[in-house]
């Protein structure tokens, strides 16, 4: 990807129009994209699932240009690519960027539309505003059928996100915002909240912060604890380059990658004292929409005695935009190791960012698990918010502000009405809140007793979501058919099917009555 600097990233706004949710290499005729930037709108292609990488040069207000990568996809037969975004300059020297030809709108925005993200956005309360907190990483059902993410599609079941910044008041609870404002429909089937009261010494992850159905295996549910985890003490990438500065810090700086092939990270932690306990603190998150033909699972080697790498574990990547991956190595390092060379992997469509990672050798604790039901949900229409998404320097930002939306990116169907959902996200029932662009779920959750003195509380909001994405015109747009627990691919054919019973074909009757048809 072309780099462009911080200040350009924050001076320059511009709209692209997405193509394409995700590469594929199973496609008919060519598997693979031409050279880089070669691709050029009109031009015949082949195969109608393919998406490749294409710069495009962005112009800002003071006339200085920066290129991002955006991507050009097949469709029926010819290549349609992104315009360049021209700045379009208002009084105070801000500006918007609109795009045209075969990729644009044509409608202006303050916020870029190329989206690498999935699901709702998380917006908590931090005590003095709504801060965007990550995003959340459910199902994504709708891409085509080679897609590696469609792998293990049946073993889907909710995920705890850690919220790093929200603040809990134990009398008056907290409110939690969840955004759609990506080009997609989101289908939320329960939400709820979890208090995980621990020492104050103690850091608490989730380990729903790893994804895992693409290698098809799900990773139950568990809180892990670290207590004075380390950073390295030397790293190196795969060419002999130090990069301990990338990773020692957490500041949305990653240590670089060869976009092109794989990498890998040396890393020397000193003595471990206890390897009964050791386990790898990953901050990362991941990169989607990477076109690739590569498959390989994230892993972790040691070096035994003798100077040989041994692979110790596999892991997953990043469950989306930043959040801390535990890889739990007790009792599977050889004796006296030292050295651990982490493989980031990629796997279509995506790759690993990392920006810090930590060793931590602390015994697990107990901690103290309150799950918490919301007293209010109500859905809202709210509009979109500005947000930049994630790509291989930055990770993804958003504002809990209010923008118009951008009608390329509706979904259409029937919605759930707005108003009280509050039934429909008590339990995992396949009784969704669906979400369409703009909309938002407000949950207030109620107070709670405060944790022990020398006590801290971490929240963790469980939430069960499927997403379909409305990236590519190949896919189809609409809502239906509901999708299900269980179901082994999307769209299903007989006999897999949505509940046909009473209770489901009464929700649908009651909530699913906000019908916007395609114009």
């Amino acid at each position: 990807m072309s780099n462009w600097s911080r200040d350009s990233r924050k001076s320059t706004l511009y709209v692209l129009a997405a193509l394409g949710a995700f590469a594929s290499t199973g496609c008919s005729g060519r598997a693979s994209c031409p050279p880089h930037g070669q691709m050029v709108t009109g031009d015949a292609c082949h195969g109608e699932q393919l998406q490749c990488p294409y710069d495009v040069t962005i112009t800002a207000c003071d006339g200085t240009t920066s290129a991002v990568t955006s991507s050009c996809s097949c469709q029926n037969g010819r290549w349609a690519c992104p315009d360049p975004g021209t700045a379009n300059c208002v009084d105070g020297g801000t500006s918007t960027n609109t795009t045209g030809g075969s990729a644009g709108t044509g409608i202006t925005h303050n916020q870029p539309t190329v989206h690498d993200s999935s699901c709702p956005y998380i917006f908590a309360w931090n005590g003095s505003e709504f801060e965007y907190q990550t995003d959340i990483e459910g199902e994504v059902i709708g891409l085509p059928p080679t897609a590696a993410v469609n792998r293990g599609m049946s073993r889907y079941h909710s995920s705890h996100v850690k919220l790093t910044s929200a603040e809990f008041d134990s009398n008056n609870g907290i409110e939690i915002r969840l955004r759609e404002t990506l080009p997609e429909a989101s289908y939320f089937d329960r939400a709820r909240l979890l208090l995980v009261d621990h020492p104050a010494d103690y850091e608490v992850f989730s380990s729903s912060a790893e994804r895992t159905y693409e290698w098809n295996y799900v990773q139950p549910f568990k809180v892990y604890t670290s207590k004075n985890a380390r950073t390295p003490l030397s790293a190196v990438d795969k060419n002999g380059n130090d990069i301990l500065d990338y990773l020692k810090d957490l500041d949305n700086t990653p240590a670089p990658i060869d976009q092109a092939g794989l990498d890998e990270y040396t890393l020397d932690f000193g003595t471990i004292q206890n390897p009964d306990h050791v386990k790898l603190l990953l901050d990362a998150w991941s990169k989607y929409k990477v076109p690739t033909t590569l498959d390989v699972q994230p892993f972790v080697e040691a070096m035994d005695s003798s100077g040989q790498w041994q692979t110790v574990r596999t892991f997953g990547p990043t469950a989306g935009d930043m959040k801390t991956v535990v890889v739990d190595l007790s009792n599977l390092l050889p004796a006296s190791t030292r050295l651990l060379r982490v493989h980031l992997g990629v796997w279509a469509p995506g790759r690993l960012l990392l920006d810090r990672i930590r060793l931590d050798e602390s015994a697990p604790i107990d901690v103290a698990l309150t799950y918490v039901d919301a007293n209010s949900a109500n859905l809202i229409y709210r509009g979109s918010a500005t947000t930049t998404s994630s790509t291989f320097t930055s990770r993804i930002s958003a504002i809990d502000d209010d923008i118009p939306d951008d009608p390329a990116e509706y979904a259409y169907g029937a919605f759930t009405r707005y108003g009280d959902v509050l039934d429909l996200l008590s339990q995992a029932d396949d009784e969704f809140v669906i979400m369409r662009h703009g909309d938002q779920i407000t949950l207030k959750f109620p107070g709670a007793a405060p944790p022990p003195d020398g006590w801290v509380r971490t929240l963790m909001l469980e939430a069960d979501v499927f997403y379909k994405v409305m990236l590519d015109p190949t896919v189809i747009t609409h809502v239906e058919p509901l999708p299900f627990h269980g179901m082994t691919t999307y769209p299903y054919t007989a006999p897999q099917g949505y509940p046909n019973d009473a209770a489901h074909a009464a929700y649908v009757q009651t909530y699913n009555t906000r019908v916007i048809p395609e114009p």
